[in-house]
C-alpha cells in the first residue's frame, strides 16, 4: 500500500481557524531584488506583473476570483519512473503551513540555501544548470505565446541543458546558450544581457536589394576607413554575410524581420581590439579591407552618430512646405511648442523607424489628430493557478482610452515604418491603421508588443521576455506579424550611396498624389 497522498494528510476535516492558502498569479511577480534595477520604480507603481499566496497574511486581497479548491493536487512524471504529487492549495495556521506530524521543518532547508554564495559574474556547471532550470521554467508555466510559436518546448530544455553542461567557463559562452533557448520563443522582447567582451565595428549595416550593404562609416573618427557607403559586403572573415546573419539569427528571438534587425545590429561583433578581414563590392570592382573592432571608450565615441538612413532634422519643414517630425528623436516639448505649425500644414510625416522618445509615449501627438477619442490596442495579462498553464485562469484585459485634444492637426499624413518599431511604436502605429489617421508607408513591424518582465539569474544575467499578450484592434494576432503598411517602400543600393531615404521620398510622393487626387 502506498503512501496517502498530499491532499488526504493536509486536507483537515475541521479548518475551523485555519486560514486556506494558494498560489495566484498574474503573469509572474519576481522578488524585487530579482528585478533590474532600472525596472524596480515601474514594477512598484504599475504592478502589472504579480504572484501572490491567498490569505498569507490572513485576509489579503486576491488578485482575482479563481484559486485551486481545497485538497486539489497535480501529478507530474519527473522521468526514470519517478514522479511527483504536490498540492496546489494547503491549509496553514499560525502563519505556517501544516504539515504530516513527523514532517522535517523547512527552516534547515532555508538555512542550508541562505549560506549558499552564488558567484558574481563567473559560472559553473551547477549554476548553469540551476540557471536553465529556473529560466525555462519561467517561461513554461507564464510565457503567454506559446500558441502561436511552433516550438516543443521540453527538447529545447534537453538540449539547453546538455549545451550548458558542456560550455567553457567564460561568462560568453553561456549566455549564448541562454540566447539560443530564448530565441525559441520567438519573443521580440526576448533577450539576454550578462557579462560579455564583444564589441562592433565601426560601420553600420542595412539589407538592401537583398545584400548586407555598408550604410554610414564613422569616418568621422577614422579617416583611414577603407569602407564606403553603399558598398556591398562579400565576404567577412572569409564567411559570406548570409551565413554570418544565419549564424547570428540563432540567438536572436522573434519574428523574422525582427531578428534581422538584431543580426545585423550585431553583424561583425567579436573581442575588442581585434582586426576584421571584410571583401566589399564597390560598384564593379572588389576591395579587401581590414577594420578593427572598437575597444574602451571608442565604442560610445563611434556608434553614437552610426545611422540606418540619413533622415532630416529631429522637426523640419522640407521641400514643398511638408512638414517633417521624427517621433524617435524629437521630444514632446519640442513638438508642442511647434504644433501651431502642424496645425496649419496640409501635410505632415511622422517617422516612427525605431522606438519612440520618452515624452511621446503618451501618444499626445496623436490626440491632436482625432476629433474622437482614440483606442489602443487590447493588452491581457494572463492569471495562472495550475501549472504548465493547464489551463490559464483567464486574462485582465486592459485597453487605454485617448480623449482627443485642441487644436486639431487637420493634413495629410503620413506615417513611415519599419521592423525597427517595435512595442510601443506599434501600439502607436496600430492606433493610426485602425482610426485612418495616415498612410503608413514603409515595411512591417516588429510583431512584438506587451509589458516586458524581466528577472535576474545568479552569475549576472538577465533575461527580458514579454508577460502579457496584446492583439489588434480586431482582435487579430499581432505577435510575429506586426503593423503591415498601406504602402510599401524600399531602399536601393543607388539610392544609400546618393545618401537619399527612398522611404521618406515615397511618403511625399503619396502625400503629393492624394492632395492632387484631393483637388481635382
Amino acid at each position: 500500500r502506498g503512501p496517502p497522498s498530499p491532499a488526504d494528510i493536509l486536507t483537515p476535516s475541521d479548518t475551523t481557524g485555519l486560514n486556506f492558502v494558494a498560489w495566484q498569479h498574474r503573469s509572474v511577480g519576481f522578488p524585487r531584488d530579482k528585478i533590474p534595477r532600472v525596472y524596480r520604480p515601474e514594477a512598484d507603481s504599475v504592478r502589472a506583473y504579480r504572484s501572490i499566496r491567498l490569505n498569507r497574511p490572513p485576509e489579503r486581497e486576491p488578485l482575482f476570483e479563481a484559486h485551486p479548491a481545497p485538497g486539489e493536487t497535480v501529478a507530474k512524471p519527473l522521468g526514470r519512473g519517478l514522479s511527483v504529487q504536490l498540492p496546489l492549495a494547503l491549509y496553514s495556521q499560525d502563519g505556517r503551513t501544516r504539515r504530516p506530524e513527523g514532517a522535517p521543518s523547512p527552516s534547515a532547508l532555508r538555512d542550508s540555501l541562505g549560506r549558499v554564495e552564488a558567484p558574481v559574474f563567473e559560472t559553473n556547471p551547477s549554476l548553469r544548470l540551476a540557471n536553465v532550470t529556473i529560466a525555462w521554467n519561467v517561461f513554461q508555466h507564464f510565457y503567454p505565446y506559446f500558441e502561436v510559436v511552433d516550438v516543443d518546448w521540453d527538447a529545447v530544455l534537453r538540449r539547453t541543458l546538455r549545451r550548458a553542461l558542456v560550455d567553457d567557463e567564460s561568462t560568453d559562452a553561456f549566455r549564448q546558450t541562454l540566447r539560443r533557448m530564448v530565441a525559441q520563443l520567438r519573443d521580440g522582447h526576448g533577450q539576454v544581457k550578462g557579462p560579455s567582451t564583444l564589441a562592433g565595428l565601426p560601420v553600420k549595416f542595412d539589407r538592401v536589394e537583398g545584400s548586407v550593404v555598408v550604410v554610414d562609416t564613422a569616418a568621422y573618427v577614422d579617416r583611414a576607413l577603407c569602407v564606403e557607403i553603399g558598398d556591398v559586403v562579400t565576404s567577412i572573415d572569409g564567411r559570406s554575410p548570409k551565413q554570418e546573419l544565419r549564424d547570428a539569427k540563432q540567438y536572436v528571438s522573434g519574428s523574422p524581420q525582427w531578428q534581422e534587425v538584431r543580426a545585423l545590429r550585431q553583424f561583425g561583433r567579436g573581442e575588442p581590439g581585434s582586426n576584421v578581414s571584410i571583401t566589399v563590392r564597390q560598384r564593379k570592382k572588389e576591395k579587401a579591407c581590414q577594420l578593427r573592432r572598437a575597444s574602451g571608450s571608442e565604442i560610445d565615441r563611434r556608434y553614437r552618430k552610426l545611422r540606418t538612413e540619413n533622415r532630416p532634422p529631429p522637426i523640419d519643414t522640407l521641400r514643398g512646405g511638408v512638414h517633417y517630425v521624427d517621433l524617435t528623436r524629437a521630444m514632446w516639448p519640442e513638438i508642442r511648442d511647434r504644433i501651431g505649425d502642424l496645425v496649419s500644414a496640409e501635410r505632415i510625416v511622422f517617422d516612427l523607424r525605431g522606438h519612440p522618445g520618452l515624452s511621446n509615449r503618451k501618444y499626445k501627438v496623436f490626440q491632436h489628430l482625432a476629433a474622437d477619442s482614440l483606442l489602443q490596442m487590447r493588452i491581457a495579462t494572463p492569471q495562472f493557478i495550475y501549472p504548465d498553464q493547464a489551463p490559464r485562469a483567464g486574462f485582465r484585459t486592459d485597453r487605454g482610452i485617448l480623449p482627443p485634444r485642441s487644436p486639431q492637426i487637420t493634413g495629410d499624413v503620413a506615417f513611415l515604418a519599419d521592423a525597427r518599431a517595435i512595442s510601443e511604436s506599434e501600439g502607436m502605429l496600430a492606433v493610426v491603421k485602425h482610426h485612418d489617421l495616415g498612410i503608413i508607408v514603409g515595411q512591417a513591424t516588429a510583431g512584438a508588443n506587451g509589458g516586458i518582465n524581466p528577472f535576474e539569474l545568479s552569475g549576472g544575467y538577465t533575461i527580458y521576455w514579454t508577460g502579457q499578450r496584446v492583439r489588434k484592434h480586431d482582435g487579430s494576432q499581432h505577435h510575429l506579424v506586426g503593423i503591415r503598411p498601406d504602402v510599401k517602400a524600399e531602399r536601393t543600393i543607388e539610392g544609400v550611396r546618393a545618401g537619399r531615404d527612398e522611404v521618406l521620398e515615397k511618403a511625399l510622393e503619396v502625400l503629393r498624389e492624394s492632395r492632387s487626387a484631393a483637388a481635382r
